[in-house]
């Protein structure tokens, strides 16, 4: 059964400013609006997918792509300029933190509010109460009104409500950014909930992590139209392999006075192709092409891995030699990075030729910035997880603490 139905859905943005005009203002408006289409903005364009019951949608994409316009329009916010979406069933959204709460009122007078408006019966709203409270830990704050709660009391509250109401489709924005981790996962553990009880859930992030555990299908957006609709799986790994940043580095022009120099650096994945961002769980290759004029004895490539904050994580050397033979004067060098082992966070390299005695022939410095993603680890709830992440030896001595 079809829980969700769009078909060439769009969405047009007019820009300009939002004084009264008077007839003829309008008119002449409207002519020159459609004469110069650069004031306006497509936030979406012809998007159609189904979505069956039970499904949870992981919807990704980077910022502006029409992530959030498109929720608005399921979640009867805003309408489509053109296409249709069609719901069947009783729709929870949570887009805005205290999206649907009246400020005056407390957040115990909210939740039969918002209960009212999915159009529950007052008997429902009921039986429900105690697991929201409990679950949005707002219980001594229960009868203050809301507008005096913190943005993450109203964020508990808000999709305590919206996930406990039972509505057959559940639409959640990045809002869940706001709480803290454990809320976060908690959040979590109830979407899936939710999804396994049969429901829908529509779910907006840009933590791949999260989408990965709970989701089973993902949808791609790109500048306000769909590039992919399959397995969460298959859809980050195409977000992935398509991140827009600075792939490649490039020699602007050769140094004819430098003996031996490097011309290209870039990042490739498992299937050999450019990328800026990889999956924690995949292998992936720094590569660089080099040409000497002139080899010089022990010359040595460096490849070093820089955090954040420009400093090393790791360091590797290797002689020129061994990979540039005495009749090339031309490589292409391949370093392997294991899965599993660099952390998820932002990156980028250092990559160098230099002699034994420390002079340095050609020198790279924080070049191909790029980021390790966690794609639905134990640890995706987490903002920042150092830089290595070892497999380390565990084990039990004792069960009593004692010798």
């Amino acid at each position: 059964m079809q829980a969700i139905s769009v078909e060439n859905l769009s969405k047009l943005y007019y820009f300009g400013d939002a004084r009264g005009y008077s007839l003829r203002e309008s008119i002449t408006g409207f002519f020159k609006r459609s004469a110069d289409e650069k004031h306006d903005l497509w936030a979406l364009r012809d998007v159609s997918f189904e979505v069956s019951q039970g499904d949870t949608v992981g919807i990704i994409g980077n910022n502006g792509a029409g992530k959030s316009t498109l929720l608005k329009i399921l979640s009867r916010i805003t309408k489509p300029t053109t296409g249709t979406a069609k719901i069947h069933g009783r729709v929870g959204s949570l887009l805005e933190v205290g999206t649907g709460f009246h400020n005056e009122l407390s957040g115990r007078e909210n939740i039969v509010l918002n209960g009212a408006i999915l159009g529950m019966k007052r008997t429902e709203i009921a039986k429900k109460f105690d697991e929201i409270v409990e679950f949005s830990e707002i219980e001594k704050f229960l009868d203050t009104p809301v507008k005096h709660y913190s943005s993450g009391m109203y964020m508990r509250l808000a999709f305590a409500i919206a996930a406990h109401l039972e509505p057959e489709v559940l639409i959640v924005d990045e809002v869940l950014a706001v709480g803290d981790i454990n809320f976060q996962r908690k959040c979590l553990g109830k979407m899936g909930e939710v999804s396994r009880s049969g429901r829908t859930v529509l779910f907006v992030s840009h933590n791949l992590g999260s989408l990965g555990q709970i989701c089973n299908k993902g949808l791609l957006l790109d500048g306000g139209r769909m590039t992919a609709y399959g397995s969460i799986e298959e859809t980050i790994g195409k977000y992935l392999s398509s991140a827009e940043t600075e792939r490649k580095f490039m020699l602007d022009e050769p140094d004819e006075s430098r003996e031996m120099q490097i011309d290209e650096v870039f990042i490739t994945n498992a299937e050999g192709l450019l990328t800026s961002e990889v999956a924690h769980d995949e292998d992936f290759f720094l590569e660089f092409k080099t040409r000497a004029k002139r080899k010089r004895r022990g010359a040595m490539f460096c490849v070093a891995l820089l955090n954040k904050n420009r400093e090393r994580v790791f360091t590797e050397h290797k002689l020129v030699g061994d990979l540039m033979p005495e009749y090339a004067d031309r490589v292409h060098v391949r370093f392997a990075i294991p899965r599993n082992f660099i952390a998820p966070n932002k990156y980028s390299f250092l990559v160098q030729i230099f002699l034994p005695d420390g002079e340095l022939i050609h020198n790279l410095f924080d070049i191909c910035p790029f980021g390790i993603t966690d794609t639905g680890s134990e640890l995706s709830a987490y903002k920042d997880y150092g830089f290595v992440q070892i497999k380390g030896d565990w084990q039990r001595i004792s069960t009593d603490g004692g010798n």
